[in-house]
């Protein structure tokens, strides 16, 4: 740290620590994930700091990249009490930024700013925090207990970090007025997604153990040569997410079902990718519309860009997002697009509906009718698509969010004095 005249000190790389509770497949793990990949090497030296290593994202997290998890490192206290393994946690946050002598500590998510902030301010390292949904409507689902307390230390953690950081200028109006945030110390960062990686997923298609998969997804038709089903009336949705009730999937169902009684002559299939508390009550609801046949809910994927870009759209039914990178993939491979919506991100990533169709949140309605013009508007969605993914890859790179990233990562490093040049 600063004040250190050891002459290698001073010319190391910058020490970054990112952190997040864990490794799931959801889109914040995703968006860390491709930060650590991007960063570039020469100047910077990246480090991941998890409260559980868990999750299917691990395996993707770059081999020169040092993992710490807190439940390997200290031995929980047989003894509760209310505060104490928060207080665990960010006592070795704090300890492990010492350890490797730490530059600047990164986290995602509000649940990890409670721990990660407060451990680098008291650790005196200098802190980012990103705010990844809008929190007046994606606090309170998620905070748990006490939630008044941790609104309380979360004003306090962000109005002394060196920097806060909202996903969308939508996240960080709401952020202001929730948190009670100085406008000076807040900005926008929006995420990006890895186009190239993108593109080499989508030509994998699932493995030889799913045959039935893919074929349930091909209208359960003969190939034809160019590897497309040969009938033309299997229209093939696919959404992604949290299998939870913020997630919206219900709505999704539904639509399918009305879909189904709309256009009799027309096969469906719906595939919703990602795991989550609501795969049985989803399960329930698609037996009762008699969709068995319709629909699949395969797990977490992996390959997920295989499926958007083999899918005739994409429907993202969220009641609530911040920057939905689910959203950006699709459109950057091509895929049509629906979302709901919901407050932040979306209407900001498809500027009001001209690169992908908005529906009212909590209507499955509108979802169908906004699946119904994929059917009947086909030459018209298809250029809207094109649009999109030219957009996306102009303006939405995870390149983009790297460079940015950095220019603040050595902008508060050079503030605070430590000793990379």
């Amino acid at each position: 740290m600063s004040g250190n005249d050891d002459p290698a000190e001073k010319h190391r790389r910058i020490r970054v620590v990112f952190s997040i509770g864990a490794l799931h497949g959801g889109g914040s793990e995703r968006q860390l994930v491709s930060l650590l990949r991007q960063l570039d090497r020469r100047r910077f030296e990246p480090f991941l700091y998890l409260i559980y290593r868990s999750g299917p994202l691990l395996s993707l997290v770059p081999d020169d990249v040092p993992v710490a998890a807190f439940e390997e490192r200290v031995t929980p206290s047989r003894i509760y009490a209310p505060g104490l393994m928060h207080a665990l946690r960010v006592a070795d946050f704090a300890k492990y930024l010492r350890e490797i002598r730490a530059d600047v500590s990164y986290d995602r998510t509000f649940l990890m700013t409670l721990v990660s902030a407060a451990g680098a301010q008291k650790a005196g390292v200098p802190n980012v925090s990103t705010i990844v949904t809008d929190p007046e409507t994606g606090f309170s689902p998620v905070a748990g207990r006490f939630q008044w307390i941790k609104r309380r230390k979360l004003h306090r953690l962000y109005e002394r970090s060196s920097r806060v950081l909202a996903v969308s200028d939508g996240a960080r109006k709401a952020a202001i007025r929730f948190y009670k945030i100085h406008p000076e110390r807040i900005e926008t960062l929006l995420n990006g997604v890895d186009t190239n990686l993108l593109e080499e997923q989508a030509i994998r298609p699932p493995g030889s153990e799913s045959p039935d998969l893919a074929a349930w997804w091909n209208g359960d038709q003969a190939m034809d040569s160019g590897g497309t089903s040969s009938r033309p009336d299997t229209l093939r949705i696919v959404s992604a997410g949290r299998l939870n009730e913020q997630k919206g999937f219900h709505f999704l169902i539904q639509a399918a079902a009305d879909l189904k009684v709309r256009f009799p002559d027309t096969s469906i299939r719906l595939c919703i990718l990602g795991d989550g508390d609501w795969r049985d009550r989803l399960m329930q609801l698609v037996n009762e519309r008699g969709l068995s046949n319709e629909v699949r809910m395969p797990g977490f994927q992996c390959n997920a860009a295989w499926w958007y870009r083999s899918a005739d759209v994409f429907v993202l039914p969220s009641l609530i997002e911040g920057m939905p990178n689910v959203l950006l993939e699709a459109m950057a491979l091509g895929t049509p697009v629906i979302s709901a919506d919901c407050p932040s991100g979306p209407r900001e990533i498809l500027e009001g509906g001209r690169f992908g169709q908005l529906v009212p949140p909590s209507s499955s309605k509108a979802i169908c009718d906004a699946l119904s013009r994929v059917l009947t508007d086909g030459h018209e969605i298809r250029k809207m698509s094109a649009e999109a993914a030219m957009h996306v890859k102009a303006n939405y790179t995870i390149a983009q969010a790297a460079r940015r990233l950095e220019t603040l990562f050595t902008s508060l490093v050079e503030a605070n004095g430590s000793p990379p040049k």
